[in-house]
């Protein structure tokens, strides 16, 4: 893994405080003069529309104190209850937490409803409708108090909520670029340079991460090893499926001339380590350079075509996907590669690569065949890619691609044989 990978693998924030800390003091301040306030002025509306009913036209500061000292007392009960008390009940059911919170605000009111009796005792006998209408606009108040304090914890954990899937959000879109990375680290840097041929290839994740991979392996006696898998699906698990193939035919490649015994390998291999839940394509080619003679095994993959002036023909031997379990062996194929001709080795992603208005109309294999055999005075790889690549990009016209694309071209150029 490059430097720039490890870089991106960083501790997750945690999370931000809804409150601002360092400021309880503070807080309750401003919500013991906002409630001084909002008391003061409801003492006084009590006032006038007590005067106004029972035609007494005498003001009562006595109903402002205790207007005032019954909007402190909610709001001290309510400041300490949301702050430390609240916070302790998160796993409780929601209804049975709002109770609490109505709970507390009024056993706040009427713990100062009792102060104010004691400050003026006969009140509740000799003026009971002024005593009932300030414990009525008090307890208004309290269920005010109450309400907002219920709409700030909806609206807080609504918030931690969100917060915390914006987090997962994040982790999620880390983790998935730096195993993009690490997957595009695994791919070759550059083609093999080889005397009198030419390579060109191109990977296409449909997501982030794809389930394609490819490889170039140095053999025995100066031939190529060149492999092509596809899982089915992408993402995280499809790639890390893929890396673990690749790293087994780099192990098993050097050792194994037939590509069937190599393609057996890596069958059993994943039918022994893995469920059966996915299923894995896989084309294993071997070059020797000097000759053009190509031997090649299909596990499940789409065949080979070769391409040229004697037209297009495909390479078609070998067996079921890798790690199905059962069935019988591979088998492995020979062919050989004539100056001016061309080895194109590709995964679904292109031959069933759906046009963008028509979902069911894929690009085809024929569609493909047609299109090398129009192109039989192409030479050298690059060339005859970029045609594959244009028709591929014509065909979706933009739309997002529905599964990831490969292609690897090998061509002999004309003249150039093998020394």
């Amino acid at each position: 893994m490059s430097e720039q990978a490890l870089a991106r693998i960083h501790t997750l924030p945690t999370r931000a405080p809804l409150v601002r800390p360092g400021g309880p003091w503070r807080a309750l301040l401003v919500w013991a003069l906002g409630a001084a306030v909002a008391g003061g002025l409801l003492g006084v509306a009590v006032q006038i529309l007590v005067s106004t009913l029972g035609e007494q036209r005498q003001f009562d500061w006595w109903f402002v104190r205790m207007s005032i000292l019954m909007a402190e007392g909610i709001t001290l009960t309510t400041f300490v209850g949301s702050r430390y008390a609240f916070p302790q009940f998160r796993s409780v059911p929601r209804l049975l937490r709002y109770g609490l919170i109505l709970l507390t605000v009024l056993g706040g009111a009427l713990a100062v409803t009792l102060l104010s009796v004691i400050s003026r005792p006969g009140v509740v006998v000799t003026r009971p409708v002024d005593f009932l209408a300030l414990v009525a606009a008090n307890t208004i108040l309290a269920f005010l108090i109450g309400g907002a304090l219920i709409a700030w914890d909806q609206l807080q954990t609504s918030l931690e909520r969100a917060y915390d899937e914006l987090r997962v959000k994040e982790a999620f879109e880390r983790e998935m670029q730096v195993a993009r990375e690490v997957q595009q680290e695994l791919l070759p840097e550059a083609p093999p340079r080889l005397p009198g041929w030419e390579i060109a290839y191109t990977c296409r994740p449909a997501a982030a991460v794809g389930g394609d991979t490819f490889d170039f392996l140095e053999l025995p006696d100066g031939r190529l090893g060149i492999t092509v898998g596809d899982v089915v699906g992408k993402g995280i698990a499809a790639a890390l499926l893929m890396a673990n193939i690749q790293a087994l035919a780099r192990a098993l490649a050097p050792r194994e001339e037939d590509p069937a015994e190599l393609n057996q390998h890596l069958s059993e291999s994943l039918s022994r380590s893995r469920g059966a839940s996915r299923l894995v394509t896989f084309a294993y080619v071997t070059l020797d350079p000097r000759t053009g003679e190509v031997a090649y095994s299909l596990a499940g993959h789409h065949p080979p075509l070769i391409t040229g002036p004697r037209g297009v023909r495909s390479l078609d031997r070998g067996g079921l996907p890798l790690g199905v379990g059962f069935g019988p062996p591979y088998e492995s194929g020979r062919d050989r590669l004539e100056p001016g001709e061309s080895l194109v080795i590709f995964t679904d992603g292109l031959v069933e690569a759906p046009a963008k208005d028509d979902p069911d109309d894929d690009l085809g294999t024929e569609r493909v065949r047609e299109l090398l055999a129009r192109s039989a005075e192409v030479r050298g790889a690059g060339a005859l890619l970029e045609r594959l690549v244009t028709a591929w990009e014509r065909h979706t016209d933009g739309a997002e691609a529905s599964d990831d694309m490969t292609i690897v071209v090998v061509s002999r150029l004309d003249g150039g044989d093998a020394t």
